[in-house]
């Protein structure tokens, strides 16, 4: 009788939840936003390296926006997908971060001057061909070398562009973290429908 009560009880330990595995937290960089969600990459040594985070269960006090630095913390059902699929339950700002905006919202800062510098991080042969007028060149590859150099203001306003977005993403976050702490990241020439000059 006693080891039918014992059994018992430990059935519903398991099932009242008692053995749970615990939540997940990490740090990460948002890539983008959704209404319910948002997509994040992290270099944490979680099992994954990119994850969709649902966030219905989420309170989140500040407004979030593409190149947050945050620390999320996850329940630990981990939907096998690429990226994962997961569930936030918390999520925290934890640093400076650059915001990604349109070739629009770019020109409209431009055309009232609210920038410190236009950032090109594309190769000089790209820059000769064609680049925007008034824009600083500086080599996605000479960043690190040189940025410090190039643009000594670490609070001024940085636009940065490439040919796709891709060089201009990588040179924003880079940027970041070195302590540039108004980066913005516009994308590409391809996307560019305003007028450029050459060299």
């Amino acid at each position: 009788m006693n080891k039918i009560i014992l059994l018992s009880v430990l059935v519903m330990l398991v099932f009242t939840g008692c053995s749970k595995e615990k939540n997940i937290t990490f740090t990460a960089q948002i890539e983008a936003i959704n209404e319910k969600s948002i997509l994040v990459t992290t270099d944490d040594d979680i099992g994954f390296d990119k994850a969709e985070v649902g966030l219905s269960k989420v309170n989140i006090q500040e407004e979030l926006l593409v190149g947050d630095q945050v620390e999320i913390t996850i329940e630990p059902d981990i939907k096998e997908s690429y990226p994962v699929q997961v569930t936030g339950v918390k999520i925290e700002e934890i640093g400076v971060s650059y915001e990604k905006i349109t070739p629009e919202e770019a020109k409209k800062m431009i055309d009232k001057g609210e920038y410190g510098v236009i950032l090109d991080v594309r190769t000089p042969e790209e820059y000769n061909e064609g680049h925007i007028e008034g824009a600083t060149l500086l080599p996605d590859y000479e960043i690190k070398d040189k940025a410090e150099i190039t643009l000594y203001d670490k609070e001024e306003v940085i636009l940065v562009y490439c040919r796709s977005g891709a060089r201009s993403e990588a040179a924003a976050k880079e940027l970041v973290d070195m302590g540039y702490t108004k980066v913005y990241d516009f994308g590409g020439m391809m996307d560019w429908p305003y007028e450029i000059v050459k060299e």
